[in-house]
């Protein structure tokens, strides 16, 4: 089985979210791909997350942090203060995992002018995109 999870917002728990489940299926033996696009591959790219209205707080974002720490998602930024994210890591990763792919869209990709995937993304052309899309048991935008 495999699903595709679209993540196109630019917010860290959008990206956790999606993460989470992707590895949750990738770990129940199925194939997961988690394809970033939108804003969620620009933020990759050039480094702006944010955080959803109800996770800007202080405390709402370190307990997030902090169960995410919990659940073996590596969210916490190792180098600054464990209170503070690291979405990029956090990604790093969720690349090592077995059975789970994150992959560039490539029709983003070509919208925001890169010439290659970001690093951790694995680079799709888009007749791999389409393939990819059409062969999924399951899509799911917007996790």
């Amino acid at each position: 089985m495999t699903t595709v999870l679209i993540c196109r917002d630019a917010l860290e728990d959008s990206v956790l979210g999606n993460l989470a489940v992707a590895r949750a299926v990738a770990r129940s033996g199925g194939q997961a791909v988690v394809l970033l696009t939108g804003e969620a591959l620009a933020a990759f790219d050039t480094g702006t997350f944010q955080w959803s209205p109800n996770f800007k707080t202080r405390d709402a974002r370190t307990a997030l942090i902090a169960r995410a720490e919990e659940a073996g998602l590596p969210l916490a930024h190792r180098e600054l203060d464990r209170r503070w994210s690291d979405v990029r890591a956090l990604v790093r990763s969720a690349a090592e995992e077995p059975n789970l792919r994150l992959v560039a869209c490539p029709v983003w990709s070509r919208l925001l002018g890169l010439d290659e995937a970001p690093d951790s993304l694995e680079p799709l052309d888009e007749a791999a995109l389409v393939e990819l899309l059409a062969s999924a048991d399951a899509v799911v935008g917007g996790y």
